[in-house]
This record gives structure tokens, C-alpha cells and sequence, in this order.
């Protein structure tokens, strides 16, 4: 059952694209794309239209089928296609969605209507580790003593009818912050555990209610409600819809040694993966190093400014204002980033050129500084601008 309301999810995540107009706005517009790899071919108008479609029926056809794994596997390559098409697209819940994806298709269709209880235990240990991750990146003097960036984001919310007033009181964000943390932190041991999993429940629903309410993020709160799911006993559906006695469990054949061995390679990678932004020595919402692909949702409002200034080998210098070349998102996306700026930058190398760039941005509300240190050739290889010390450091003082 899982299987097929995850293949609605993506079946209505491809049809937002082209009910919002986004495939024309995000994929189609653009004249260079952020790739996370050069490998990754880039199709036409036709073909991004194609492969969006695609998911949406494949996704479909994948929630009516009683054998959804090959049209899920349909359904997931043309998300991750569009995915890697730009940086600028990158969203934790895509993440993800990609990654549960990948695991229902890998994972084994259930035998005789009952699930492995390994099965069950890597989806809940994957759909866990972004709640718990997702707190302890809260655990910051931002979140918990500025109430950061909350407080900005219900500000611009004072104008709702009725709680309105309430959500601009400094008392609801420092309440938002803290209680957010709390939940985040506890929340996959409340579903965990059977004696408080009611409670679980009802606070994910009424969290995400609130949030996706409150906040424009998408399928996000539909995702993780659905994700939610995976602790309950595999067989709430058919109790809900049939509440007749279930049918005595088969006896379970656990992977072989192979199977078991890779399964604690992947269930310590997706555990100790996301705690590499501890490791880089900066604030990873800063300099966006270890930021990507750890579960740190919801915890930055980052606002940017930034031009290139191109210096020819005779002297003459040009300034390029990257909004006439990219955009709408794109521009957003890149001007507070540094690895997006470094990747425009590049775009304008070549024949001897130097290209530095003039970048300002600002952290939950703190005054603007540096964000690219100014004067460094960005057409260095990343090896050379890491050595380099080519992002700034985040001023502490306030």
C-alpha cells in the first residue's frame, strides 16, 4: 500500500509542474543549467515535457498496479533526470522522495500480502533520520536563542485574517522554534514505539498541517504524513478498510549474508552521511559545505546580491550581472550559494580571463557581508579555491 500512495505522490508532483507552469519556467527557460554532473544530458523542450508526463503516468499506473516496482523505476528515472538538470531545483524533500524511490524498487515486492520486517525497518530507519537530523541541525544559537528564522517568516505571515496578530509575537516564534526542534528530535521515537505511536501520529498531522498552512513547501507535508506511515503495522489498510482477522504471518527469510552486510553499509552511510557538515569547519547554512543532502530543512533565510566582474588579459574589465542571464529561480538560488556562483563564474572562463565575483548576502536577519571573498580568480579548480579560503567566513557578532 505504500508503494501505490508514493506513486500517487509522484504522479501529483509531475502534474504541479505543469499545472503552476513550471516546466516552462524552470526547465524549459533556462539557457544554462547548474548540472551536478556534465554527464548529464540536457533535453529538449519535447523531451522535458516527455519525461515529466512520463513520471505522472508512471507514478499513476504504479498506485493502481498490484505490481508497481517497474513503473515506479520508470517513474523515478525521469524525476532523478529532471533533478539533475539543475542545483537551482534542489529541495531536501526531493531527496527524499529519490531516495524512498529507489529503495521501493530495489526492495522486494511483499510475498503472500505480508512485509519483511527488514523492509519495514530501513523504510522507517530513512523516513527517521530526516525528522532526528532535521533537529539536531535546530540545535543552533539561531533556532534556539533568536527564534531564527522563524520570527522572520511569521512576520510576513501577520497579515492572515484572525491568528495573524498572533503569529507576529515574539512569543509564537521562540514557542515555533523550540516546540519545532522538540519534534523533530523525538518524533521517529514516539512512531517508533507502539504504546505512544496514537500520540506520534497525531502530532505529524497536526504539525504538518500547520506547516504546510503556514508555508509554501510543496508536497513536503503530504511526504512526510505518508512517511510517516512506514511505523505503523503493514497491514493498518486492510485493517482500516477490512477489519477482519489478518491472515497468520509467513515466516520470514531474512537477506543472505551479502544482502545483510550491504544493508548495514547502507543503514550506517544514511546515518553518519548528513554529519559531514560538522566536519567542514564553517556553518554549513553559510557556505552551503555539507548543507545539501543532510536533512537541514527550514532552518536559513538567506537573501544575496552578486556580479561577476570578467578581467580580460588587456586589462579591460566587465561587469556581468548574472539576473540578465539566468532565471528567476536560479538567480535566487545562486546569488546566496557559493559553489552556484562558482559554477556561473566558470561559465566565463577561458582565453587567459580572470573572473572574480562581488557577492554580499545575509544569514537570519544578521547585516550583510561577503559571502565570496573578493579578488578570487573563481576560474581555480576547486581544489586550488578551497586552499584558497574563497567563501568568508560567517561573521558571529550581531
Amino acid at each position: 500500500m505504500f508503494r501505490a500512495f508514493f506513486g500517487l505522490l509522484m504522479c501529483v508532483a509531475a502534474l504541479r509542474l505543469f499545472a503552476y507552469g513550471w516546466i516552462e519556467e524552470q526547465l524549459v527557460a533556462p539557457t544554462f543549467h547548474f548540472l551536478w554532473s556534465a554527464w548529464v544530458p540536457v533535453p529538449g523542450p519535447w523531451g522535458i515535457h516527455a519525461l515529466v508526463a512520463t513520471q505522472a503516468l508512471a507514478g499513476l499506473l504504479a498506485a493502481l498496479s498490484p505490481r508497481p516496482r517497474p513503473f515506479l523505476a520508470v517513474a523515478m528515472a525521469c524525476f532523478a533526470w529532471v533533478e539533475l538538470l539543475d542545483k537551482a531545483l534542489y529541495l531536501n524533500h526531493h531527496v527524499l522522495m529519490a531516495l524512498l524511490g529507489a529503495t521501493l524498487v530495489l526492495l522486494p515486492e511483499p510475498r503472500e500480502r505480508t512485509v519483511a520486517p527488514w523492509v519495514t525497518s530501513l523504510l522507517r530507519l530513512e523516513v527517521g533520520l530526516v525528522w532526528w537530523w532535521a533537529g539536531v541541525a535546530k540545535l543552533n544559537a539561531d533556532w534556539l536563542l533568536r527564534a531564527e528564522p522563524l520570527a522572520t517568516w511569521l512576520h510576513a505571515r501577520a497579515d492572515l485574517p484572525l491568528v495573524g496578530v498572533l503569529l507576529d509575537l515574539p512569543a509564537t516564534a521562540w514557542a515555533m522554534s523550540w516546540g519545532g526542534a522538540l519534534y523533530d528530535l523525538t518524533i521517529p521515537f514516539l512512531l517508533l514505539y507502539q504504546r505512544t505511536r496514537p500520540v506520534g501520529m497525531a502530532l505529524v498531522l497536526a504539525f504538518h498541517a500547520v506547516v504546510g498552512w503556514l508555508f509554501p513547501i510543496g508536497v513536503f507535508p503530504w511526504l512526510m504524513v505518508l512517511g510517516a506511515t512506514v511505523f505503523l503495522d503493514p497491514s493498518w489498510p486492510r485493517a482500516w478498510l477490512h477489519p477482519s482477522p489478518a491472515p497468520p504471518p509467513t515466516p520470514d527469510r531474512p537477506p543472505p549474508l551479502g544482502g545483510r552486510l550491504a544493508l548495514a553499509v547502507l543503514a550506517s552511510a544514511l546515518t553518519l552521511a548528513p554529519a559531514r557538515g560538522l566536519l567542514e569547519g564553517s556553518e554549513p547554512a553559510w557556505s552551503e559545505q555539507g548543507q545539501r543532502f543532510a536533512w537541514r530543512v527550514l532552518i536559513a533565510e538567506k537573501t544575496g546580491f552578486v556580479e561577476l566582474l570578467v578581467h580580460e588579459p588587456d586589462g579591460r574589465t566587465t561587469r556581468i550581472a548574472p539576473g540578465r542571464h539566468l532565471t528567476p529561480l536560479q538567480h535566487a538560488m545562486m546569488r546566496t550559494q557559493p559553489d552556484m556562483i562558482r559554477d556561473f563564474a566558470q561559465a566565463w572562463c577561458g582565453g587567459g580571463r580572470v573572473v572574480t565575483a562581488e557577492s554580499w548576502a545575509s544569514l537570519n536577519g544578521r547585516p550583510a557581508q561577503h559571502l565570496v571573498r573578493p579578488g578570487v580568480d573563481l576560474c581555480l579548480s576547486e581544489r586550488e579555491l578551497r586552499a584558497s579560503g574563497w567563501i568568508e567566513p560567517l561573521a558571529r557578532d550581531m
